[in-house]
C-alpha cells in the first residue's frame, strides 16, 4: 500500500473503518478490564447479601420492633408515663402527702403517734440519671399487730410507689401481753416523687 492508497480507503470505506477500530478499542477494553469485572461481580454479590440479611432481620422482628407500629408503641409509653405521673408524690404538698397516712390510718383502723415528712433523697437526681427523687417518711402507727400489717402491705401497694428502709415493732408493756394487744410501729420508708 502507498500513501496515496491509504486515504483513498479511508474515503471510500469510513464506516467500515470507523467499526474495526471500534472493535479494536472494544477488544482491548475487554481485555485489560476482565478482571475489574469479576471485582464488581464479588462486591455486587455481597451487598445482595448484605441486603437480603437485613430484609431477614427486619421481616423476622418481633412486631413491637417495627416501624410501622411507632404511633402505638408511642401511645403505650406515654400512658405508661402518665400512670407513673399520678403515682408520684410533690415535695412541697406537705398537707396533700401527709393526708395519704391519716387515710391509711382510718382504712387500717391504727393510730398515728408521729409523722414527719424528714426529707428528700436526692442521690439518684445527683447522679443524673433521673428526675425523681425519695421523699423520707418517718411514721410511728400504734396498733394489733393485724391492723400494723395491712398498714404496712397499703403503703407497700398503695397509690404511691415506696421503699421501707427501715422498720421497729415493739411491744406494749408487760401487763398488755395477748392477742389483742397494742404494738407500736416505727417506720422509715421513702415514696417516689418530684422534687
Amino acid at each position: 500500500m502507498t500513501t496515496i492508497k491509504v486515504p483513498g480507503f479511508i474515503k471510500k470505506q469510513p464506516v467500515a473503518l470507523v467499526c474495526a477500530l471500534l472493535c479494536v478499542g472494544f477488544a482491548l477494553a475487554i481485555y485489560f478490564r476482565k478482571d475489574a469485572l469479576v471485582t464488581a461481580q464479588a462486591e455486587l454479590d455481597d451487598k445482595t447479601a448484605q441486603a437480603k440479611h437485613l430484609k431477614e432481620n427486619v421481616d423476622s422482628a418481633s412486631p413491637l420492633n417495627k416501624a410501622d407500629r411507632l404511633d402505638e408503641q408511642y401511645a403505650v409509653i406515654t400512658q405508661a408515663t402518665q400512670a407513673i405521673q399520678v403515682r408520684l408524690v410533690h415535695v412541697n404538698q406537705l398537707a396533700i402527702n401527709l393526708q395519704y397516712f391519716y387515710k391509711l390510718e382510718s382504712e387500717t383502723q391504727t393510730k398515728l403517734t408521729d409523722l414527719r415528712q424528714s426529707g428528700v433523697d436526692t442521690s439518684l437526681k445527683s447522679l443524673g440519671k433521673t428526675t425523681y427523687v425519695g421523699v423520707d417518711y418517718a411514721i410511728g402507727v400504734q396498733g394489733s399487730y393485724t391492723q400494723l400489717l395491712d398498714f404496712v402491705r397499703r403503703v407497700e401497694n398503695g397509690e404511691h410507689f415506696s421503699r421501707v428502709v427501715g422498720l421497729s415493732l415493739t411491744g406494749g408493756g408487760a401487763g398488755e401481753a395477748g392477742p389483742g394487744s397494742l404494738l407500736s410501729l416505727t417506720l422509715n420508708l421513702e415514696l417516689l416523687g418530684l422534687p
